[in-house]
């Protein structure tokens, strides 16, 4: 297997998955408009396994996207029950429905269409669902695009090495290639880069709202939590909403926030507070805001990308300075 096969099968499967995405999307679109509201009750909750993200419905494979999947019944309007397996749940719904490392066997609101080939929807998951679908698209089109620049310099450098080796130039394969090496490189020197950057930017852009940003009473127009596991720790997010001193609304969010500041704005994890004081930059308006009780948390956070970019680019140059290293002992 040559390395360009290799790429071309990386990004074959970078393809797929936004396409699989794509079509997940469109389901639940298709069922939001075309289906309509009963009650289904919860049956079961499944870990979705790293290594093998399938779930086995009524004999046909279904791939998982998120942490936890959950299985539903449901009676039709044309009289016959149904059950599925496999109906993936966001982290903030997972929250919601899992006590510890159990899933509540809870009734709950859904969107169906009576037809065998539909899945359910659950309807407070929505959102959630469509924007954590469209995240992963926009990654699975990033990794596409480094398999296309990877691809491209690959086929140069062996045009460029076939016209300075001759004809039976062998190329270069995957056992002269270190290819874990070039896959490590290829992961983390952009993903350091990004996090650094990005974590400096909103480092410096918070000291700037702190030190000559505009101070506003917000709306926490949604506060929850969310579990990647059932058993583990939950984080905690909020959504506001305020208009600026030019009288225009602004929205912004899912925006993380501390443990301390949850407990503040809520009680027994349901919120009891809608408003809190945030500064921010007038025409910035993708710049993320500082909740002024949680400054300390914001900081924290900015600091923790900063460090993290550096090391995540710091190794991805030690394994460039490798694969060079590999590269040359083998010519």
């Amino acid at each position: 297997m040559s390395l360009r096969a290799f790429l071309g099968l990386g990004l074959t499967l970078c393809l797929l998955i936004v396409l699989g995405l794509y079509w997940k999307q469109a389901a639940i679109e298709r069922v939001m408009r075309d289906g309509y509201s009963t009650a289904g009750r919860i049956t079961s909750g499944e870990i979705t396994s790293r290594k093998f993200p399938i779930v086995f419905d009524a004999g046909w494979p279904r791939f998982v996207d998120e942490n936890i999947s959950v299985g539903l019944r449901w009676t039709g309007r044309d009289g016959i029950e149904r059950t599925r397996r496999g109906i993936a749940v966001s982290s903030a719904l997972a929250a919601r429905i899992t006590q510890g490392d159990q899933v509540k066997l809870l009734t709950v609101p859904i969107r169906v269409v009576d037809d065998d080939s539909s899945h359910p929807v659950l309807i407070e998951d929505v959102s959630d669902r469509l924007r954590n679908i469209g995240f992963m698209s926009k990654f699975a089109q990033a990794g596409a695009t480094l398999f296309v620049l990877a691809l491209a310099a690959v086929i140069g450098l062996q045009k460029w090495s076939a016209r300075n080796g001759g004809p039976n130039n062998p190329g270069i394969g995957l056992s002269a290639f270190p290819v874990r090496l070039a896959l490590i490189t290829l992961v983390t020197l952009p993903l350091g880069a990004y996090m650094l950057v990005d974590s400096y930017l909103q480092q410096n852009a918070a000291q700037e709202m702190l030190e000559h940003g505009d101070e506003v009473i917000a709306d926490l127009t949604r506060a929850f939590s969310e579990v990647r596991k059932p058993g583990e720790a939950p984080s905690y997010l909020v959504t506001l909403a305020w208009t600026d001193k030019n009288g225009q609304r602004r929205l912004y969010g899912p925006t993380h926030i501390s443990a301390a500041f949850w407990q503040k704005i809520t009680r027994n994890n349901v919120q009891t507070v809608s408003q809190t004081k945030i500064r921010y930059l007038d025409g910035r308006p993708g710049t993320r805001p500082i909740v002024v009780d949680d400054a300390a948390e914001r900081q924290f956070q900015d600091n923790v990308g900063v460090k993290s970019g550096a090391g995540f680019l710091a190794l991805g140059l030690i394994v460039a300075g490798l694969m060079v290293f590999r590269l040359r002992g083998s010519v």
